[in-house]
């Protein structure tokens, strides 16, 4: 009688030390979160997300697209919502990638694992949080908070993974629109990145073979949800499929132009995890103390217990204090799930793998390759692309540890899991605000206040803040009003166009530094009306690293230097240190700009356009007018 007594005190106190951990887990969690919506109005990047904001505040007027994403038509109508507002944009996309990863992780664990509804909520929040990584913009040259193909695919991903468990639910409603969120998945996994969309696509039939549904008839209902949204907004966006598939045809031609590795040849590839022995010990060591403190039972419950608690705490005031105590490398993201999976085969004599069902096999190796499919196409390493989807490989970790669940200690052995994602989580977006990639140091350290257009407002450094005031003000005084075409050939996407609030002719981001770039920017041009080029401004910037060769593109629609006047010249703030972009190229410090003013009546102007096209017959497919 005293030892059952002493049995029924055990699991009374082991239930109550996994209710507090769980509590303490939620208000991580929502601590990191509420982290990352604080952070919203801080900063913004000197490069990519000019070209990100000016795509999603006005697509339309664009022919092409390079690289062949539609992101901006997606993100147009979320844009005019938020009424321009930069940071209440941001807070929408983190707090939807925060919503989706929530939902998909409920549904692993709902669906393999036997923990109830409000542990299975507070679970899976604390794994879901692993998604708040792809907000990083550490030097690792990830991308930032602002809605981009990135983000779209990410979203588009979560999206079908959640139709999928949730079609495989008991119910015809759940089948119905868990197919149904397969179809609008994979449209805006076109809308974002085609070759993802192709690859997402196998992989649903695969799942479905592996599981041996008999799905054929709710696959083409989600195929034809996909097709029914692709045909409506190719009638949106040109006006039919024909023009659509112009559109996209016309992409992979100037990609190739350009020469920037996003080509066909550069798609399907292996590229090398860049990683350091003392990043391979920790993953393993990292790897080691989870498993322990998953496997090892209900032995050491309090000290396990309180070991978790601690590293919650840690977690915690790394999101409050900014401590900068744990480094984390992106492979750290990879080698750590990758490792307790390793390890958890040789749990008792393979029990882990000797009981996996066809649901836990599909799921994990699903959730192991969608964030290399979320990267093909791109012509970014693409273990850097998968790091940001890093949720992912942790659901991964989750899948393939669901043969645990029989042995009743379901909310014990994710917990581990979860804390460690948190801590991952923490430690990710500390980096990304200690160290902002393409920005000066420390976003905590920001506090010049800038009205954005639309009348939104962001906190910057006092540098980056004192270039686009000035640059704004001198273009202004210069006689540059809003909406005026300008061609940009500073090579990169600098978010003083935004800032400006011009029309970029081209396109959004006419970029420099590779092979073809401007050849490309020539092309591009093309798809402009002459009017436009010959009533244009022209932003050039002679020094720079990436800057385009003025003369030649000028010349391309008739125009030489002795056409402007140097109406302004702005000097873009210097980054305290080296930031690495994502092509693994040192991102320099900018060389002066100098904004050309046209001073030809437009008459001219633009007989001279229409003369210049006319000497290059063989390039007359690109010019629309």
């Amino acid at each position: 009688m005293l030892r059952d007594d002493h049995f029924a005190n055990g699991r009374t106190s082991s239930f109550l030390l996994d209710q507090i951990l769980l509590v303490l887990s939620a208000v991580t969690t929502a601590i990191l979160f509420a982290w990352l919506l604080y952070y919203s109005s801080y900063g913004l990047d000197l490069s990519s997300e000019g070209f990100y904001l000016a795509f999603i505040a006005n697509p339309f007027p664009y022919a092409i697209n390079v690289s062949a994403s539609l992101f901006g038509f997606v993100y147009h109508w979320p844009y005019q919502w938020a009424g321009g507002d930069i940071a209440l944009l941001r807070m929408a996309n983190v707090t939807l990638i925060m919503a989706l990863g929530w939902i998909l992780s409920f549904l692993v664990i709902r669906r393999l694992w036997t923990a109830g509804w409000p542990q299975a909520a507070a679970l899976s929040a604390g794994i879901a949080s692993l998604a708040l990584c792809h907000f990083s913009t550490s030097s690792w040259g990830l991308w930032g908070r602002t809605p981009s193909h990135y983000a779209l695919t990410f979203q588009s991903l979560l999206t079908v993974m959640i139709g999928l468990l949730l079609a495989d639910r008991p119910g015809r409603i759940r089948l119905v629109l868990g197919w149904i969120l397969v179809g609008v998945g994979s449209w805006c996994c076109f809308m974002a990145r085609p070759p993802t969309a192709a690859a997402i696509a196998l992989v649903v039939m695969l799942y479905v073979i592996v599981l041996r549904r008999k799905s054929l008839l709710p696959m083409l209902g989600a195929a034809l949800v996909a097709l029914v949204l692709l045909i409506i907004t190719a009638y949106l966006i040109d006006g039919g499929i024909t023009g659509l598939v112009t559109r996209m045809v016309n992409n992979a031609e100037m990609e190739s132009l350009r020469g920037d590795g996003h080509g066909v040849s550069l798609m399907f590839r292996i590229d090398w995890l860049a990683t350091s022995r003392s990043q391979l010990a920790i993953a393993a060591l990292v790897a080691i103390v989870l498993l322990l403190s998953i496997l090892m039972g209900p032995t050491h419950k309090l000290l396990s217990s309180l070991a978790l608690a601690a590293v919650l705490i840690v977690t915690i005031a790394i999101a409050l204090l900014g401590l900068d105590a744990i480094s984390i490398d992106l492979s750290t993201l990879f080698f750590v799930p990758a490792f307790t999976c390793l390890g958890a085969m040789f749990y008792r004599e393979g029990l882990v793998l000797r009981t996996q069902g066809p649901p836990s096999i599909a799921l994990t190796l699903t959730f192991l390759v969608l964030p290399h499919l979320s990267a093909v196409g791109s012509n970014v390493n693409y273990w850097i692309v998968g790091s940001m989807d890093a949720l992912f490989w942790m659901l991964a970790v989750v899948a393939f540890l669901s043969p645990l669940a029989q042995q009743g200690r379901s909310v014990a052995i994710l917990l581990p899991l979860t804390v460690l994602a948190q801590l991952l989580t923490a430690s990710v977006i500390n980096a990304g605000i200690l160290k902002p990639s393409r920005q000066v140091k420390d976003l905590r350290a920001y506090n010049a206040v800038m009205r954005m257009p639309g009348g939104g407002k962001l906190v910057l450094s006092q540098s980056f803040h004192d270039y686009l005031a000035t640059a704004r003000t001198q273009a202004r005084a210069a006689g540059l009003e809003v909406g005026t075409p300008v061609v940009y050939l500073t090579g990169r996407a600098s978010s003083l166009q935004y800032v400006l609030e011009t029309r970029p002719l081209g396109l959004p981001y006419l970029a420099g530094g590779f092979p073809g770039s401007n050849a490309a920017a020539v092309e591009a041009l093309g798809f402009e009306n002459c009017a436009d080029l010959a009533k244009a401004w022209v932003l050039i910037e002679p020094e720079g690293s990436y800057h385009l060769d003025h003369a030649s593109v000028m010349a391309s629609f008739g125009a030489g230097q002795a056409n402007y006047v140097a109406a302004a010249t702005f000097d873009p703030p210097v980054l305290n240190g080296n930031y690495p972009d994502v092509l693994h190229r040192v991102y320099p410090n900018s060389a002066r700009q100098f904004l050309l003013k046209p001073v030809r009546p437009a008459a001219p102007a633009e007989q001279s356009c229409r003369e210049a096209r006319r000497q290059r017959p063989d390039r007359q497919k690109w010019s629309q007018w």
